[in-house]
């Protein structure tokens, strides 16, 4: 086992949603919710277009368990690609636009073009005919209806942003996170009984800063990425200190696997040219009050800068920076681990899935603590098994019972909690 200069340990701690739901955050269901009452209007302007593919999906076999909000904005996603163009220069289609002809667009598509003419710079009306408050100017070779969905999608990150804000809103004078709540001096108490023995390598797959600023105030120092501490001041955005995430194995870090509602793309750099760069800012963002910018980083394939990465196309986005080097490091962070805490994650994600399975082939004495009180209710054991434990080459499949909600398998290798955090942390404090 590889271990740092200072022959401190080495932990690394994924959140997935179930990590902060003691702080009030949205579960995947009231998200889905919330998704499917967001955007803009189909043509009867009284059912939302999520709505509408939501409905949609259930009648061509799709059952209510199987659609999430992530599903539905992957609707929305593919069809930014289908309407976008394949080569914006010479205006050829899209490939899948070339085989497949849609049903659905006298339904989806409520807009119409200020001025009635598509010419560089023009601007869209919303709903038809009425002019939309956060219309951009199209600048970079958009067709109309690509435009639109890029709006729409704007606008629904906006709304999940909203969610956040409720539970992790925080900059200077004004905060809605309980610094003094049993869970919260519960989650710092452990985390700096951690650092004392190990170097502390923190993941989240939400997008929020909550942990960061608990541990900040609490004396221990996390970087996240960006040179900042616990308040980003009021008049600045930071860009992302690359080199740092790339080399600096050692500190204790924070990052955002898949964005920060506290991160904003700027969409066009100091010359005026359509080079996003992703920044972190004092303040929530909310995506409607800037600029679609879209890229292709495949030929043909063009997405949506964000600063959250929801949806179906996370490794694709997750190609740009920071994303790109955060997700080196926590590749990097599990195959040299001495022990991966799992809370709250449902294994859903398999560019995450496939750091965790390099790491249990390639590092024998590697440990594996799972939080999540649903594993083994859920039988997420048996999916755990399917996709991780193969790599596992030596042991016993079967969970062996230590006591109530805690089991061990493979000589506690792999030990699960089938618990909340909150009442993880219970057992692992003294507050």
């Amino acid at each position: 086992m590889l271990t740092n200069e200072n022959h401190k340990g080495r932990t690394v701690i994924l959140f997935g949603a179930g990590g902060t739901l003691s702080w009030n955050s949205p579960k995947t269901n009231e998200l889905t919710e919330l998704v499917r009452k967001s955007g803009f209007k189909t043509t009867d302007n009284k059912t939302t277009i999520t709505e509408y593919l939501f409905q949609s999906l259930l009648k061509n076999g799709y059952s209510e368990d199987d659609i999430n909000f992530e599903t539905i904005i992957n609707l929305i996603e593919e069809l930014i690609v289908y309407y976008s163009c394949f080569d914006n220069e010479k205006k050829l289609p899209s490939l899948q636009s070339c085989l497949l002809s849609p049903n659905f667009e006298n339904e989806i598509f409520n807009f119409s073009v200020k001025g009635g003419e598509v010419k560089h710079g023009y601007k869209l009306q919303i709903p038809l005919g009425i002019d939309y408050e956060y219309s951009d100017y199209a600048y970079n070779n958009e067709t109309p209806k690509q435009f639109f969905l890029l709006h729409l999608l704007n606008k629904i990150l906006t709304n999940i942003s909203s969610e956040i804000s409720e539970y992790a809103y925080h900059t200077h004078g004004d905060s809605v996170i309980d610094m003094s709540s049993s869970v919260s001096m519960q989650f710092c108490e452990w985390m700096t009984t951690l650092s004392k023995r190990n170097t502390l390598r923190l993941y989240t797959l939400n997008y929020d800063r909550l942990f960061k600023i608990l541990l900040e105030r609490s004396g221990l120092s996390l970087f996240e990425g960006f040179d900042c501490e616990e308040i980003i001041p009021l008049d600045k955005n930071i860009s992302a200190n690359v080199p740092k995430i790339l080399s600096d194995k050692n500190c204790n870090c924070h990052y955002n696997l898949h964005g920060s509602a506290y991160w904003e793309v700027l969409g066009l750099d100091k010359n005026q040219l359509p080079n996003p760069e992703i920044v972190l800012t004092p303040f929530i963002n909310y995506q409607v009050n800037g600029s679609p910018a879209s890229f292709q980083i495949e030929k043909g394939k063009t997405l949506l800068v964000t600063n959250i990465i929801t949806g179906y196309q996370k490794v694709q986005k997750a190609n740009i920076t920071p994303y790109r080097q955060m997700h080196s490091a926590f590749d990097n962070d599990c195959c040299f681990a001495d022990e991966i805490f799992i809370i709250g994650y449902s294994f859903g994600d398999e560019h995450i899935n496939q750091c965790l399975k390099t790491a249990i082939r390639y590092n024998p004495k590697l440990k594996i603590t799972i939080i999540d009180p649903y594993f083994i209710k859920n039988e997420m054991d048996s999916q755990f098994a399917i996709k991780f434990f193969p790599y596992r080459q030596t042991g016993d499949l079967k969970p062996i019972k230590i006591e109530e909600n805690l089991y061990s398998y493979f000589d506690d290798a792999f030990v699960v909690y089938t618990k909340g955090f909150d009442e993880f942390l219970n057992t692992v404090t003294k507050v």
